[in-house]
């Protein structure tokens, strides 16, 4: 299936990310929301993201301009979606939300497009079960910000074609991005729930008192955070087992991880005195008294690109 025009449903933070994306690559972009003023207010922000990267040398010229111009915006779903080879929903987090836009995307767009959710916790067999054509449902969930972040998670659910999984993948593989399937479905993505896991601990430490959330943060940006951005864990731990491999460090270390797993958290949801502390101190963190809101992302990003040039080239 050969995708020239594509759909975005919902303009908010991950979907106005992935206006971005497609534009910068090429694409024929119609975005889609309920309100004007909400159009108009992302057009700015992918205004200021393909700027941005126009700034960080991934356009030539004024091109970015020229990626502006592929985006047209509507209020009317059936009008942005007429045309559309491949459609992108990115609207609020909730089954009966969801459902509801996807019967309606089914109703109106052509019978060969996929509808794609980028949903990072609900799973398409429950979602695609509000549809007449559930084969062409599909998850591809994306990192934030979508034009920066290379992993995009696929998840098929149970009535998903082979054909949707392929083209799914094909598109984001020519997009740039380093593509996951997921084989099973699960609450979430591989990614996020290995994130909430890892959330889980960071937030339990700063609870016990045992570190400063500065802190924290910093033993996971400048630690391990740094070689994950180049291995994955079980990678990690093989070269952490010397010749040996990973047969010798769980062998040899592994009784000392036995340990540390028998006493991390295990709750199953944040209880309010843990909330409180969490919001209070990352208002008091370095970062968040040194910058704004929005120069903190711009210094984010532009450390993202330098890092994914180094990583991907």
């Amino acid at each position: 299936m050969e995708i020239r025009k594509v759909a975005c449903v919902g303009s908010g933070l991950i979907g106005h990310g992935w206006a971005t994306l497609f534009a910068w690559k090429g694409y024929k972009v119609s975005l889609h929301d309920l309100s004007e003023k909400t159009l108009k207010d992302a057009l700015c922000r992918i205004s200021r993201n393909l700027e941005f990267l126009s700034q960080e040398g991934k356009f030539e010229n004024r091109a970015h301009e020229e990626s502006l111009r592929k985006i047209e915006v509507t209020t009317s779903l059936e009008e942005a979606l007429a045309d559309a080879d491949y459609i992108q929903e990115s609207v609020f987090e909730s089954y009966p939300i969801k459902k509801e836009v996807f019967k309606e995307m089914d109703a109106v767009a052509r019978e060969d497009s996929i509808l794609a959710s980028s949903t990072s916790t609900l799973k398409m067999t429950n979602i695609q079960k509000a549809v007449k054509r559930p084969g062409r449902c599909i998850v591809a969930h994306p990192w934030n910000p979508p034009y920066l972040m290379p992993l995009v998670e696929i998840i098929p659910g149970r009535k998903t074609s082979t054909e949707t999984v392929k083209a799914t993948k094909g598109l984001m593989s020519d997009l740039g991005k380093i593509v996951v399937v997921q084989k099973k479905e699960v609450s979430g993505t591989i990614g996020n729930r290995l994130s909430a896991a890892l959330w889980r601990e960071a937030i339990d430490l700063v609870d016990k008192g045992v570190a400063e959330l500065d802190d924290v943060d910093k033993a996971v940006s400048a630690g391990p955070g740094i070689r994950w951005a180049i291995l994955g864990p079980h990678l990690t731990y093989h070269l952490a087992g010397g010749r040996g491999g990973i047969e010798y460090y769980i062998r040899h270390l592994g009784p000392a991880m036995a340990a540390r797993w028998r006493t991390l958290a295990t709750w199953t949801s944040l209880s309010p005195s843990a909330e409180r502390k969490i919001v209070k101190d990352v208002k008091k963190a370095e970062l968040i008294q040194q910058k704004s809101l929005d120069e903190i992302i711009k210094w984010r990003d532009e450390k993202l690109v330098k890092l994914l040039e180094t990583l991907y080239g």
